[in-house]
C-alpha cells in the first residue's frame, strides 16, 4: 500500500441528512441500537461505533462503524462505476461478549472495537481503499486470549438477508461490509487461493466472533480432494479451558486436553487415522507404536492440531466410529464415558463441590491406569458398534410410542430395536450419574399395547377403550398427585402380609414349605444386565423409552407408572410402599418396566447375612419368580442369585 498523505484537517463527517439515512437504514435492517460508542478524539474522520444488542431472532451483538464512508476512499477508476468509494463496517460478537466500560479497558473485550477504528482509518492513512476480499495482517495476535491475528472483509454474513448498500439522498452509495478475523494460515491460504476459496471454508464458522474457534485450515488439512464428508469438529481444548478459567478450577490447564489424547492414542494403536495424518506426522506415530506410555499426545494436540480433534484425521472406519461415538451428544458417547469414569474416581459429592463444580474430567491423573482404563471402555464400545443392527421399521417412533411419551410428560429418550443394547444401557448410565443432582429417576420403559392399557385403566379408566390412544393428561396428572399425597404404608409390614399369603396358598396345596419353597441358599446364578427388554425370537431390543421421571424418591415412580393392580401383582400405593422399603434398606431402584416385568437396579449385591430375608420377601411380592422360575427353583437358590447380583428380577404371569 501507499505510504501516508495526510492532510491537517478538521475530521470528515457525514452531512446531517447522510446521518439520518445511515442511521435508519441500520435501525431497519440491523436493528435498534440502543447504545452509541461516540469518539472524543478524532483527528481525520469521526468514527462511532453502533452497538445492536442481541434479540429473539438474532443470539449476538451487532457493531456498526457510523462515520467511515464520510470519506471517499480512493477506488481504482477501472472500478468507478460499481460506487465503491463510502463504506461502513460491521463485526458480529457473541452475547457472552462484555461491552461495560470497566471490561472494556482489557484488550481481552476491547480488540474487536480496536478493529473496526483501525479498518476505518486505514483507507485514510494509506492513501487506498477497502472491499470485498480485502485482507488485513495485524502483525500480532489480538489479544492474549486468542489466535486471531488478521481480518478479511465480506458481505454481510451473520444475517440470512443481504443487506450491503445503503443508498444516500444524492444517489451515492455507502457499502456495509462484515469484518471476519482470521487465522495466520487463514490468511495465507486466502494470498494463494483467493477471498472465495477461504470464505468457503471458513463459512459456517467465522461469521461470529470466537476468539478460540475452529481453525478452517487445519481442520481441512487431512481432507483428500474426492471427500464429500463434512468436516466435523469433534472436540476443542479451548471450550475445557474456558470452563477452568470462567470457574478458576486449580487444575493445568494441559488438563483439557487429557481425554483427547486418550482418545488419540486409541486410534492411533487402533490404526484408524487418515493416510494424510500417517504422513504429516510419521515421527509420532512411530513413537506411540513403539513408546506410547512415554509419548504425551496432549502437547501434540495442543501445538500441532491446534487443540482440536476433528474427523477428518481419521480413516472411513475411524470417521464412522468417531461419528457414533464422539459426534453428537447421543449414547454411547465418550466424553460422557470419560465423566462417569471420572465421578466414579472422584466421587459424586466432591464432583459437585465448590472446588470441582461438576468437572471431574479436569481432575482424573494423567496417567497409563487412567488410559489403559479408557481404553477398556472405547474397545466395548468399538465392538459393539461393529456388531450393532437397526429395526429400520422402528427407527422413528410408532403411533403409541408418541402416546407413551406424552402420557409420561416429561423428558424422553426414544429408542428403535436394536441388536446391541449399548446405547440403551450407556445412556441408562449417562442418566444415573446426572439423576441425584438434577432431581429425576431414569426408567426404560418398553413400547407395549398391554403395558399402555394397565397405566390407562389405573390412571384414566374412561380413555381405556380409545383406539387412538387418546387420553385425558388432567386426569392422569391428578391421578399422580394423588398416589404422591396419599400416606405411604411400611413396606415391610406390606410384604409380610403378602408372604403369609404365600404360606396360606401352601397349606391349601399341601406344598411343605420348609423345604420345597424355602429350600437352602444354594444353585443360584450371577445376573448384572437387564433383561426384560429382549425379543428373544429376534435377539433385538424392544422399541424403549428412557424417561426421566420427575421424582426426587426412587419409589414415587409408580405414581407416573401405575403399573400394578393385576392378577399378584400389587397395587401402585403397594408398589410404593415395597419400593420405598428396599430403597432405604438396600438401595434397590425400579429401573425397567414391561406390561408385565419389572427390574431393579442396585449398587451391590444384597450381602449373604440378609439374602435369605430379602428373598422371602421377593416371594411374598412376586411368587412367580420361584414358582415359575428355573428348575427345582426355591426361596434359597434365589437368596444365591441376590447374593451374586446387581440387578433384580420380577415377572408376574
Amino acid at each position: 500500500m501507499n505510504s501516508s498523505n495526510k492532510e491537517n484537517v478538521f475530521p470528515k463527517i457525514y452531512t446531517k441528512e447522510e446521518i439520518n439515512s445511515i442511521e435508519k437504514y441500520i435501525q431497519e435492517h440491523f436493528g435498534k441500537f440502543e447504545n452509541v460508542f461516540h469518539e472524543i478524539i478524532s483527528p481525520d474522520i469521526h468514527v462511532d461505533i453502533c452497538i445492536v444488542p442481541p434479540c429473539k431472532k438474532r443470539d449476538f451483538y451487532i457493531l456498526i462503524t457510523m462515520g467511515m464512508g464520510a470519506h471517499r476512499m480512493n477506488v481504482p477508476n477501472n472500478l468507478s462505476k460499481y460506487n465503491l468509494e463510502r463504506a461502513e463496517l460491521v463485526i458480529a460478537l457473541p452475547k457472552s461478549w462484555s461491552l461495560n466500560q470497566d471490561d472494556l479497558q482489557n484488550e481481552k473485550w476491547y480488540w474487536p472495537i480496536r478493529l473496526l477504528k483501525d479498518l476505518a482509518r486505514l483507507p485514510i492513512t494509506n492513501d487506498t481503499w477497502l472491499g470485498f476480499g480485502h485482507t488485513i495482517d495485524n502483525g500480532e495476535y489480538f489479544s492474549n486470549d486468542t489466535k486471531l491475528c488478521a481480518a478479511i472483509l465480506t458481505e454481510i454474513q451473520c444475517l440470512k438477508e443481504e443487506y450491503t448498500k445503503c443508498t444516500l439522498l444524492n444517489g451515492e452509495e455507502v457499502n456495509f461490509y462484515q469484518v471476519i478475523p482470521l487465522y495466520g494460515n487463514e490468511l495465507e491460504y486466502k494470498m494463494e487461493y483467493g477471498a472465495n476459496m477461504l470464505l468457503e471454508k471458513i463459512k459456517g464458522i467465522g461469521s461470529i466472533v470466537n476468539p478460540t474457534r475452529q481453525n478452517a485450515i487445519i481442520k481441512d488439512t487431512f481432507s483428500s480432494d474426492d471427500e464429500d464428508d463434512y468436516i466435523n469438529e469433534m472436540d476443542d481444548a479451548n471450550w475445557h479451558i474456558e470452563s477452568i478459567r470462567k470457574k478458576e478450577l486449580p487444575v493445568d490447564e494441559i488438563n483439557a486436553y487429557n481425554h483427547m489424547a486418550i482418545y488419540l492414542r486409541w486410534c492411533i494403536e487402533h490404526d484408524l487415522m487418515s493416510q494424510a495424518f500417517l504422513q504429516e506426522y510419521k515421527e509420532i506415530i512411530q513413537k506411540v507404536q513403539i513408546d506410547s506410555p512415554n509419548i504425551d499426545l496432549r502437547v501434540f494436540i495442543q501445538n500441532e492440531l491446534d487443540g482440536q480433534l476433528f474427523s477428518s484425521i481419521f480413516n472411513q472406519i475411524g470417521k464412522d466410529f468417531a461419528d457414533y461415538y464422539y459426534g453428537e451428544n447421543e449414547s454411547p458417547y465418550f466424553p460422557s464415558d470419560i465423566d462417569n469414569y471420572a465421578i466414579d474416581l472422584i466421587g459424586e459429592e466432591r464432583n459437585y463441590s465448590d472446588e470441582i463444580q461438576d468437572e471431574a474430567y479436569l481432575f482424573v491423573p494423567f496417567n497409563e491406569k487412567y488410559y489403559q482404563d479408557m481404553a477398556k471402555v472405547i474397545e466395548k464400545r468399538f465392538t459393539n458398534w461393529q456388531g450393532q443392527f437397526f429395526d429400520e421399521s422402528t427407527k422413528e417412533p410408532s403411533s403409541l410410542a408418541i402416546a407413551m411419551m406424552k402420557y409420561l410428560n416429561c423428558e424422553c429418550i426414544y429408542f428403535p430395536s436394536m441388536k446391541d443394547d449399548d446405547p440403551i444401557t450407556s445412556e441408562y448410565s449417562y442418566c444415573k450419574k446426572d439423576s441425584n443432582h438434577e432431581g429425576f429417576i431414569p426408567m426404560l420403559i418398553t413400547v407395549d399395547e398391554s403395558l399402555w392399557e394397565c397405566l390407562i385403566i389405573n390412571s384414566d379408566p374412561n380413555s381405556d377403550n380409545n383406539d387412538d390412544y387418546t387420553f385425558d393428561l388432567d386426569k392422569v396428572t391428578k391421578y399422580r398427585q394423588k398416589m404422591l399425597t396419599t400416606p405411604i404404608r411400611n413396606g415391610k409390614e406390606v410384604l409380610a402380609e403378602h408372604i403369609n399369603l404365600r404360606k396360606e396358598e401352601s397349606d391349601e396345596d399341601d406344598i411343605d414349605w420348609k423345604n420345597e419353597v424355602l429350600g437352602e441358599i444354594k444353585g443360584g446364578f450371577e445376573n448384572n444386565s437387564f433383561v426384560s427388554y429382549w425379543n428373544y425370537e429376534t435377539n433385538m431390543t424392544y422399541p424403549l423409552i428412557l424417561a426421566k421421571i420427575p421424582v426426587n424418591k426412587p419409589w414415587e415412580v409408580f405414581a407416573y407408572l401405575p403399573f400394578g393392580g393385576w392378577n399378584e401383582c400389587p397395587d401402585t400405593l403397594e408398589l410404593m410402599a415395597i419400593a420405598k422399603y428396599w430403597f432405604e434398606l438396600h438401595g434397590a431402584v425400579s429401573a425397567v418396566m414391561t406390561h408385565d416385568v419389572l427390574e431393579f437396579d442396585l449398587q451391590k449385591p444384597v450381602t449373604k447375612d440378609k439374602a435369605m430375608d430379602t428373598a422371602l420377601e421377593m416371594y411374598g411380592f412376586c411368587p412367580d419368580v420361584v414358582d415359575q422360575g428355573p428348575e427345582n427353583a426355591t426361596v434359597g437358590s434365589l437368596a444365591d442369585t441376590l447374593n451374586k447380583s446387581t440387578v433384580w428380577y420380577f415377572w408376574w404371569d
